[in-house]
């Protein structure tokens, strides 16, 4: 893009963090995949989010929060928008006695590991669990019948009108790997009500539940983690298995011989290879169990 293009001109006379243009969200997704996106932003503070979103909603520049980039497929043609990267903005982390304040920005383990420190418990079965804070809650992250949702006493977020709010753990009503956010708005930070605990035994069982997820999971190759929820009364990958559709590959998108709901990039896989490879999964389990299997993980820049 030229540096006279007019809708960079006013991004950069509102922004004070960092710009990057054509930025190819590849290089900051956990799938090692997708395109470019028109302007890919660093907010340096919550004013500076609050100036960006709302320049983007007076424009009509399509918007997108980003973290760690995990659970998520990016279009080989990338986004025609503006992606916010929140990883570098809401970094806080305080305490009060055992509840906890969390920028959205703070990985999950790295919030893990803070607390173990402390001995405040509550958060041990989320190990090994990647994304930041704000993603987590977005989806309601869980791990070992422990959903981040269960541990929240409220999240402040930036609304679609660009003010702070606060949002009770009632209000959000958390579900599988849903909460009821509002449409437009952005997580800033979370409050945790934690318990007291033994650093040692927490850090013991943060070791056996990582030890479980390795054990079970492809963690060695680019993946965005589980590809379809749950199904009620059933699981998704045993489905996929049973189908046979394990080791099920398009160009280098191939379903996991490790962990049937897991789709892993063994190469250079494109997007469209994943996207292909998730409906033939999706249609070959709906003709053998008539289940039909709803993805997990987000889609960004396709035309659904």
């Amino acid at each position: 893009m030229s540096s006279e293009d007019p809708k960079l001109k006013k991004l950069k006379q509102v922004v004070k963090g960092k710009i990057l243009i054509d930025e190819l969200l590849r290089e900051h997704t956990s799938f090692k995949i997708g395109g470019p996106a028109d302007y890919y932003i660093f907010p340096k503070d919550l004013e500076d989010l609050s100036n960006l979103t709302s320049l983007c909603q007076q424009d009509g520049i399509p918007v997108f929060v980003i973290g760690n980039g995990t659970n998520l497929l990016v279009s080989d043609d990338g986004f025609r928008g503006v992606v916010i990267d929140i990883s570098r903005t809401f970094r806080h982390i305080k305490t009060k006695e055992t509840q906890v304040t969390a920028g959205a920005g703070v990985s999950l383990s790295g919030l893990i590991s803070f607390c173990t420190i402390r001995g405040f418990s509550g958060l041990e079965p989320l190990a090994g669990i990647p994304g930041q804070i704000g993603g987590c809650i977005a989806l309601n992250a869980g791990a070992f019948g422990r959903e981040i949702g269960d541990l929240i006493e409220y999240v402040r977020i930036l609304d679609k009108f660009h003010t702070l709010e606060k949002k009770t753990k009632d209000e959000l009503n958390f579900g599988y790997r849903t909460t009821n956010l509002p449409e437009g708005s952005i997580v800033v930070e979370a409050v945790f009500n934690l318990a007291d605990g033994n650093p040692k035994e927490m850090e013991r069982a943060q070791n056996s539940y990582i030890k479980k997820r390795k054990s079970t999971q492809p963690l060695s190759l680019p993946s965005a983690g589980s590809v379809f929820k749950r199904p009620q009364g059933d699981y998704a990958g045993r489905l996929i298995e049973d189908a046979g559709c394990k080791g099920l590959r398009i160009g280098d998108a191939m379903v996991s011989k490790k962990h049937a709901n897991f789709i892993v990039n063994v190469g250079f896989a494109r997007a469209i290879d994943v996207a292909r490879l998730i409906d033939e999964v999706r249609n070959t389990v709906f003709k053998r169990f008539g289940v039909t299997l709803e993805p997990e993980i987000r889609f960004l820049g396709f035309n659904l």
